[in-house]
């Protein structure tokens, strides 16, 4: 166990997510709108299909991958949700071009005030990878941007999160050497929480819009932002300049 300023700290990694963790993807949610219905395009009518979207993903996302005999990455999956939208909807236009737009507007969301600090304070101290469910091309320029030590990928892993085989984060553990309740995983979504929870992870839930958790499964902490990770890490000292 590592000591800093005197203090024990409690992990000897950080893992976290990206996407609403790290940059906040619901900054560009008019912009692929914008692209997909050009002149058709209004506030009222990019919240509509985001919410058509928002049902697939939040009702068909985690079972369908779950499911799944074999590993399809992000875009194949989220093609099929567009297409089915535009049936829905009857809205002209091709749900290739429209996945390929929904995923360079993830490669250019941006990071959220928290995050440099997060990672000049607390990366000095402890080793954060990233664990994110993307396609390569969707999170390059991120990696970039960030000083993981370690970076695992779904694409890359052929695996995501909530898979009941828990392989993503049984990666990390293999990686680092470390026993699983020595690991913090950081994300937003339920997958994050269950993942991390299955293969013994410690797990903290970043609630940045100050919802109500509303599953059996519960997170070890929650945070309201990245700053508040100092104190659960027993960097009260880092906190203050946090």
């Amino acid at each position: 166990m590592k000591v800093w300023w005197g203090m024990m700290v409690r992990f000897e990694v950080i893992s976290i997510d990206m996407f609403q963790t790290l940059v906040d993807v619901h900054s560009r949610r008019n912009y692929i709108w914008k692209r997909i219905l050009k002149k058709d395009y209004s506030e009222e009518l990019a919240q509509e299909y985001s919410t058509l979207m928002g049902e697939f993903i939040y009702r068909r996302f985690h079972q369908d991958v779950i499911l799944a005999e074999e590993f399809s990455n992000l875009k194949s999956i989220f093609r099929e949700y567009y297409k089915e939208v535009f049936i829905k909807t009857g809205l002209k236009f091709s749900p290739q071009k429209a996945v390929e737009i929904w995923a360079s507007e993830h490669s250019l969301a941006t990071p959220y005030s928290d995050t440099n600090d997060f990672f000049n304070c607390i990366g000095k101290v402890i080793p954060i990878c990233l664990v994110s469910d993307a396609d390569i091309d969707m999170i390059s320029s991120h990696v970039e941007n960030f000083n993981f030590g370690q970076v695992f990928i779904s694409e890359k892993v052929k695996a995501y999160k909530n898979q009941s085989n828990g392989k993503v984060f049984k990666e990390v553990i293999e990686y680092y050497n470390v026993k699983p309740e020595r690991i913090l995983h950081i994300g937003d979504t339920l997958s994050d929480i269950m993942g991390a929870n299955r293969v013994g992870i410690k797990t903290c839930w970043i609630n940045r819009n100050e919802d109500k958790w509303k599953y059996d499964i519960k997170p070890t902490y929650i945070i309201n932002s990245l700053r508040d990770i100092a104190g659960i890490l027993g960097l009260e000292k880092q906190n203050q300049v946090m």
